[in-house]
């Protein structure tokens, strides 16, 4: 009995622990996450994303791409977490399973509850207390806007010194520079700008300072005629030049005075015509004349500087008068035989000797007369010729004229001119010179002056239609080496 029982407990045994050994544990499974993190506006990739999950597991940061991976993550459920600064935190559930990778696109937005300002513009260009600046300059800074999704624009003021109004205020700059022309030379500018991205308080640079560079001292003046308009322009002969008057009214005829500091002209800045004086450098414009400069074409006229500088020869129609700079002392000294008019006049040093040209009852009858400094005829020195004549002036000794004559002989009532020539005369023996002959045929030679060394000779050219451009030339006294200086320019005067 009890063997048996014995025998019934063992194989009971065996069967149970035969059929333990049947069972397997299961291995535990992971799979990863991979991911793109893009901005939810434009779909652009997010770089530097902190990329974190619940459960926990390991963070890591999204690529250039914006992509990111986090592997090795036990099978299940997570809750995937974006953050990055100036963006709302992301959370985005994905299911992990075995051996495969669970995708998942989370787009981020701005965090708009928080604003950072612009960095204090700094500047690039001219630096601070730069000296000899052009007076057409490129002002240049540079500001940064850590939100990348601002616009950033600016505001410049800038300021001449001394002055507490700013001279140009531009509003709402959306590159970080600015072309400014037409400033004054030897002038101290300050500048300021400020930065702003719409939503935070403008930024504030510096006050920056410049000087602008001397008035250059260029040897020519000349007259400029643009859409009706006639301006003085001072200028070099490598083709720099420099604006002198700026008014809304029409300025030509520019005479330097005989010390070389002044320049006087002729402008209709008022109701008639009248001679203004400024410095060389367009500044300090006095008004001479009381009584108006006149005659039948506004553009022939001319007049001259006393050859001590303090008085201003002109004419009043058939009036030749003489007045101080201050429009003091006004008198006459001559007038034009009847029926004739005076149209241009020097006056020279050397003997203290004057010459006039006069017009008569039509624009191609002339004469020019030498007179005494005090207006006392004394002869003819180029008489009535056919064709129209232009003219003269006085070599630096007086003992030569400049003049131009058409010597086509034709006589146009519309005062055209078909092959006006420049000439030399000597006062004293009558000789005549042509300097005009290599000029081109069809075009016209006037307004001739002397260098102030008398080598040369400065005068203009132009097609005689009468309407084609006008362009200033130079010459050897001889006439040889005509050569073209400056275009669209005439009334040339040489400082």
């Amino acid at each position: 009995m009890t063997s048996r029982y014995i025998i019934i407990f063992f194989l009971l045994g065996l069967l149970l622990s035969t059929g333990c050994n049947e069972d397997t544990i299961q291995p535990q499974l992971f799979g990863s996450v991979e991911g793109q993190v893009l901005r939810k506006d434009d779909l652009t990739p997010l770089v530097n994303v902190a990329i974190s999950t619940t459960p926990t597991s390991s963070s890591v940061i999204t690529d250039a791409a914006g992509n990111f991976s986090i592997k090795n993550l036990p099978v299940g459920t997570y809750s995937v977490k974006a953050e990055k600064e100036d963006f709302v935190t992301k959370l985005e559930g994905v299911t992990v399973t075995g051996n495969n990778a669970g995708e998942i696109i989370i787009r981020m937005v701005r965090d708009t509850s928080i604003s950072v300002p612009p960095t204090t513009p700094q500047v690039i260009s001219p630096l601070d207390n730069a000296q000899e600046q052009s007076v057409d300059i490129r002002l240049e800074w540079i500001s940064v806007d850590e939100d990348e999704e601002d616009m950033l624009l600016y505001d410049l003021y800038l300021y001449e010194d001394q002055q507490s109004d700013p001279i140009l205020e531009v509003m709402d700059i959306s590159d970080n520079f600015l072309e400014v022309t037409d400033l004054q030379f030897g002038r101290n500018y300050y500048w300021q700008v400020s930065a702003k991205d719409g939503r935070t308080a403008p930024v504030f640079g510096m006050l920056w300072r410049f000087k602008t560079e001397e008035f250059p001292d260029y040897r020519f003046l000349f007259t400029r005629e643009i859409n009706g308009k006639y301006d003085i322009y001072s200028a070099n002969d490598a083709g720099d030049e420099v604006k002198l008057t700026d008014n809304n009214a029409s300025n030509w005829r520019p005479i330097m005075s005989p010390n070389r500091d002044k320049i006087a002209f002729i402008s209709n800045a008022g109701i008639d015509l009248h001679i203004y004086i400024m410095n060389r450098d367009g500044s300090e414009v006095t008004q001479v004349t009381n009584l108006p400069i006149s005659g039948l074409n506004s553009f022939e006229l001319d007049f001259s500087w006393s050859p001590d500088g303090t008085k201003i020869l002109y004419m009043r129609n058939s009036i030749l008068n003489v007045i101080n700079l201050d429009g003091t002392g006004l008198s006459v000294i001559n007038e034009a035989p009847a029926g004739t008019t005076f149209v241009e006049c020097d006056w020279v040093d050397s003997g203290n000797k004057i010459l006039v040209r006069t017009l008569g009852n039509a624009p191609y009858a002339s004469h020019i007369w030498l007179l005494e400094g005090d207006g006392t005829f004394i002869e003819t020195v180029i008489p009535d010729l056919p064709g129209s004549t232009g003219g003269g002036v006085f070599s630096i000794n007086g003992t030569k004229i400049l003049y131009t004559q058409d010597i086509s002989g034709f006589n146009s009532i519309s005062g055209r001119q078909l092959n006006s020539r420049i000439f030399q005369v000597d006062i004293n023996s009558g000789i005549r010179v042509d300097l005009s002959f290599e000029k081109i045929n069809g075009t016209n030679d006037f307004d001739a002056r002397y260098s102030p060394d008398g080598a040369k000779v400065i005068f203009m050219n132009t097609s005689n239609d009468g309407i084609s451009q006008k362009d200033i030339y130079i010459m050897d006294l001889d006439g040889d080496n005509r050569t073209l200086l400056f275009e669209n320019a005439e009334m040339p005067e040489w400082k």
